[in-house]
C-alpha cells in the first residue's frame, strides 16, 4: 500500500467510517508517519468545527401543527391493551416438596416392582433348574439300583440267561432275560421303538404254545428298559419268552405285534 493510499483513508478514519481491517492498518501507519498524524489532526478539527457550527433547524408553524395533529390522532386511535398483568404467585415450598416426594415414591415403587419381577424370574429359573437336577438325580438313583440288582442277579449261583431275537417289525431291538432258581426274572431291552400313546410292551411266557402274561413296561428315548417279573413255575424249564405291543394295562392273551422272541 502506497503513502497516498494511507492519506486517502484519513478522512474516513476521522469520521470513524473505516472497516476494522482498514482501521487497524491505518492505525499502524499513523504510529510511524508524522505527516499523516498532522493531517488526521486537521481532519478531526474540521469535523469538530462543522458539528459545533451547525445551526439547528426550526420547523415552520404549518409543519409543527401537522406533526402535533398526527400525534394527537395516533394517541386517540391507540387500542386499549388486552394484556393481563402477570401476577406472580409465591410458590408453596411444602407443596413443591410434596410433589417431589410423590415423584420419588413413584420411582421407588417402579424400582421395587422391577426388582420383584427380576427376583420372581430368577426364582422360576432356579426352580426349573432344581427340578431338572432332581429328575437327573432320581434317574441316576434308579439306574444305580437297577445295576445293583443286575449284579446281584448275575452273582447268584444257578442264574440262567435267555437272549431274545428281534422280529422284522423292530430289527434293531435286543433283549436279555436273566432269572434265578426261584423264578425271579429281570428283562433288559434296548432299541425298542417308543410305544404309541395308550400302549406298552408286555412280557410273555409261552409253554407248549400257550402264552402266559407277564408285566407291562415302557422304554426311554433310547428304547431301553429294565423290568422285574416272576416266571410261573411251569415255565421255569421249557418256556419261550416273547415281548409284544399291547394296551398299557396289559391283556391276558396277546393281541398286538411281536417285537422280540427267544
Amino acid at each position: 500500500m502506497t503513502h497516498q493510499d494511507y492519506k486517502e483513508m484519513i478522512s474516513a478514519y476521522a469520521l470513524s467510517a473505516l472497516d476494522a481491517t482498514d482501521d487497524r492498518v491505518l492505525s499502524t501507519h499513523l504510529n510511524e508517519c508524522a505527516e499523516c498524524r498532522r493531517e488526521l489532526d486537521e481532519w478531526k478539527q474540521t469535523v469538530a468545527t462543522v458539528a459545533f457550527d451547525a445551526t439547528p433547524l426550526v420547523p415552520s408553524p404549518q409543519v409543527r401543527e401537522r406533526i402535533l395533529t398526527q400525534v394527537r390522532a395516533d394517541k386517540v386511535s391507540v387500542p386499549k391493551s388486552n394484556v393481563v398483568p402477570l401476577v406472580r404467585t409465591q410458590k408453596n415450598v411444602w407443596s413443591s416438596l410434596g410433589t417431589l416426594g410423590a415423584i420419588a415414591a413413584s420411582l421407588l415403587f417402579v424400582a421395587l416392582l422391577v426388582y420383584t419381577v427380576l427376583l420372581w424370574r430368577e426364582k422360576q429359573a432356579v426352580q426349573s433348574e432344581l427340578a431338572t437336577l432332581r429328575a437327573e438325580v432320581t434317574q441316576t438313583k434308579k439306574d444305580l439300583d437297577e445295576q445293583t440288582k443286575l449284579i446281584q442277579m448275575f452273582a447268584k449261583p444257578g442264574t440262567r440267561f435267555a437272549e431274545l431275537t428281534a422280529m422284522p417289525i423292530a430289527p434293531a431291538a435286543t433283549a436279555k432275560l436273566a432269572y434265578d432258581s426261584t423264578g425271579h426274572a429281570m428283562v433288559m431291552t434296548n432299541g425298542l421303538p417308543a410305544p404309541p400313546a395308550g400302549k406298552a410292551y408286555q412280557l410273555w411266557f409261552i409253554v407248549g404254545g400257550k402264552p402266559m402274561p407277564g408285566k407291562t413296561f415302557s422304554t426311554d428315548s433310547h428304547g431301553k428298559a429294565m423290568m422285574e417279573d416272576q416266571i410261573p413255575g411251569v415255565a421255569m424249564n421249557s418256556a419261550v419268552f416273547a415281548i409284544t405291543l399291547e394296551p398299557k394295562d396289559g391283556v391276558p392273551a396277546p393281541t398286538g405285534s411281536m417285537y422280540l422272541r427267544s
